[in-house]
C-alpha cells in the first residue's frame, strides 16, 4: 500500500526565534494606477523594485494605523501593540509583482482579528494594502487607460496592512492581495 498525502494549501508553518508562524505568500502591489489615500498614482515598476529590500521585516498590522482619521506609521508602540499580527519577509519583485512571505503569529493574529487565521486556515483571499511614504512627482498623465494624479517615487515602505473586509487600493481584482500568487489571482 502507498499513502500520499497531498496539499493545495500554499501556507507553511516555520519557528524563528522560537516562536510559531503561519508563512503565506503574497502579492502587495503591481505597477500600474492605484487610487488610494492620496489620489490616483501612478507606480513605476522601477521606483517599486528599488524598494524591494526595505520591505524585509516590516510590520503587518490589521487596517492601516491611524490617529484622527489620519495615516501614521506603524512603528508605532501602540499600533504595534494592537494591530500587528506579523511581518514581512523574502520580499522580491517577479512577473510585474512586489511579492512577500507574510510571516503570521497566529497568536497575534487571533487577538487582532481572528478573521486573518480563517482566511489562512480556509486558503482564502484577503486584500491587503501597502503603507508606505512616497515623494509625489506632480506630472498627471495617464497609464493605458487611467488618469493619474502624480508619479510615487522613492518608496519608503512602513508597513502591509490585511483588510478583511475592505477592498486595497491594488485590490485583488488588480492582482495583488493575501494568498494571491500569479495573474489569474488565487494559487
Amino acid at each position: 500500500h502507498i499513502t500520499f498525502n497531498l496539499s493545495n494549501s500554499p501556507i507553511r508553518h516555520e519557528k524563528l526565534q522560537g516562536r510559531s508562524y503561519v508563512v503565506a505568500p503574497m502579492a502587495m502591489i503591481t505597477a500600474g494606477v492605484h487610487n488610494g489615500s492620496n489620489g490616483p498614482l501612478l507606480y513605476e515598476e522601477e521606483d517599486i523594485k528599488k524598494a524591494v529590500p526595505a520591505w524585509n521585516m516590516k510590520p503587518i498590522v490589521v487596517y492601516h494605523p491611524q490617529i484622527n482619521g489620519g495615516g501614521i506609521s506603524a512603528a508605532d508602540r501602540d499600533v504595534l501593540e494592537k494591530q500587528q499580527v506579523g511581518m514581512l519577509m523574502n520580499t522580491e519583485y517577479r512577473d510585474g509583482k512586489l511579492r512577500a512571505e507574510a510571516w503570521i503569529e497566529p497568536e497575534l493574529a487571533n487577538n487582532v482579528d481572528e478573521r486573518v487565521m480563517e482566511a489562512l486556515e480556509n486558503n482564502k483571499v484577503m486584500e491587503v494594502s501597502t503603507g508606505l511614504f512616497t515623494t509625489n512627482e506632480a506630472t498627471p498623465g495617464t497609464h493605458g487607460d487611467e488618469a493619474y494624479d502624480a508619479i510615487a517615487r522613492n518608496h519608503q515602505p512602513d508597513h502591509l496592512a490585511l483588510l478583511p473586509d475592505q477592498v486595497g487600493a491594488c485590490s485583488v481584482a488588480d492582482g495583488a492581495g493575501l494568498l494571491v500568487a500569479n495573474a489569474g489571482g488565487q494559487f
